[in-house]
């Protein structure tokens, strides 16, 4: 699997295409949970030096007790590993699902197997990360900087992937992402809206049981 990782790095497309024509989704899921529990190291290790529970009031002991729980590796980490193979799987059924429309022609295995080696330099980012945090808090913005440098990389290696996998041209690779996430937007503002509407009605039922 180390040459799938070097090459999404020197040779992005080829390497793409190539995972997704060998259905490569297990060898994918791996790296999605080495991923995961690297960046989930250094998570720790930002929480630890800037503790969340550390900014709520020392009144507010049950705020406190909850960050200390969640925080805690024990907790932490099999939620992140759950997130992250979730949205993983997710993220690669709808991209698969939005490509039809497309006229996409690849498989979701391969959708999924380029999808999880786009994340490589998450790999990269990570470690830097760590040491920008481990430099001290002079180095606390420094240490933002690799992790949005990698958001960025693995955007466009996102499109890399459903270009490749899916057999589109760039245009359509784009147009599937942002069919996504307008999907996902429009999705998000209709939950509010019910919560919010359902809020609304229990407001006015509770004054009405009152009056």
């Amino acid at each position: 699997m180390w040459e799938y990782l070097v090459g999404v790095i020197n040779e992005p497309v080829r390497t793409l295409r190539e995972v997704a024509e060998k259905r490569l989704w297990k060898e994918s899921l791996l790296l999605i949970i080495a991923i995961t529990l690297v960046g989930g190291a250094v998570s720790v290790v930002s929480l630890k030096m800037n503790p969340p529970a550390a900014s709520s009031p020392p009144s507010d002991p049950t705020l406190a007790h909850f960050f200390s729980t969640f925080y805690s590796p024990a907790v932490f980490f099999p939620f992140m590993l759950v997130s992250s193979i979730f949205s993983w799987f997710i993220a690669g059924a709808i991209y698969y699902g939005f490509s039809r429309l497309f006229k996409g022609q690849g498989s979701l295995p391969g959708m999924l197997a380029s999808l999880g080696f786009a994340e490589t330099p998450a790999l990269v980012s990570a470690p830097l990360t760590a040491l920008a945090l481990l430099l001290g808090p002079a180095w606390i913005f420094v240490s933002y900087v690799p992790g949005f440098v990698a958001w960025i990389w693995v955007l466009v290696l996102d499109v890399l992937a459903i270009r490749e996998s899916q057999r589109l041209d760039t245009g359509q690779a784009i147009g599937v992402l942002l069919t996504t996430v307008a999907a996902l937007f429009a999705l998000f503002i209709i939950i509010i809206v019910l919560v919010a509407v359902i809020a609304a009605i229990a407001a006015i039922a509770t004054g009405s049981a009152h009056s």
